[in-house]
């Protein structure tokens, strides 16, 4: 299948960072879109350098609305895409929630879903993964493709906010997905 990435939350979208873990000048650690374009443009590279086909369609710094993102990719869909959005999630309750989860909604999205869980979990992902989870969102029902969200891990816990920031963590990430969805039938 081809892949159709999406790397979630721009720089610019409000909430979407470690709140509660700062650094010296009291920033915020980590802004989400900074960890999803990193896995997002390492996998479409990943793609790239092997000679298959992705369509990598939010490659801007600033957000992009749910309604272009979805826009995007009715323009790319056909019987052998997917479509995937890769996000890292925050609890509003710091240190409560942790690891990953893909989220889907129509039921060749949940096939999806267990494949990339499945594979990750079996080839050593850094953080722990929960079961797939149906999900009313807006990208995962109104694209034309069978769709997945993945919430990598928590911005707000410590330990997932560790790994998170790391190049190691997002190098392993993107190869794993990488592999796992040109594993799929």
């Amino acid at each position: 299948m081809i892949p159709i990435i999406d790397t979630g939350h721009g720089y610019n979208t409000p909430g979407k960072r470690s709140e509660g873990f700062y650094n010296e000048e009291g920033r915020v650690l980590l802004k989400e879109n900074s960890v999803n374009e990193a896995v997002g443009n390492k996998l479409s590279l990943l793609f790239y350098l092997n000679h298959k086909e992705a369509h990598f369609i939010s490659n801007e710094w600033y957000d992009i609305s749910l309604e272009e993102r979805i826009r995007r990719e009715k323009e790319l869909a056909n019987d052998n895409t997917f479509f995937i959005s890769i996000h890292a999630d925050a609890f509003h309750v710091k240190n409560k929630a942790k690891g990953g989860r893909f989220f889907y909604y129509s039921n060749k999205g949940r096939e999806i879903a267990l494949h990339l869980t499945n594979y990750l979990k079996g080839n050593g992902y850094g953080l722990s993964l929960r079961e797939p989870m149906k999900a009313n969102f807006k990208v995962l029902r109104a694209t034309q493709s069978p769709a997945v969200l993945f919430e990598m891990g928590f911005m707000t816990t410590k330990s997932d906010l560790e790994i998170l920031l790391t190049d190691e963590f997002r190098n392993k990430t993107a190869a794993l997905l990488y592999e796992a969805i040109t594993s799929m039938r």
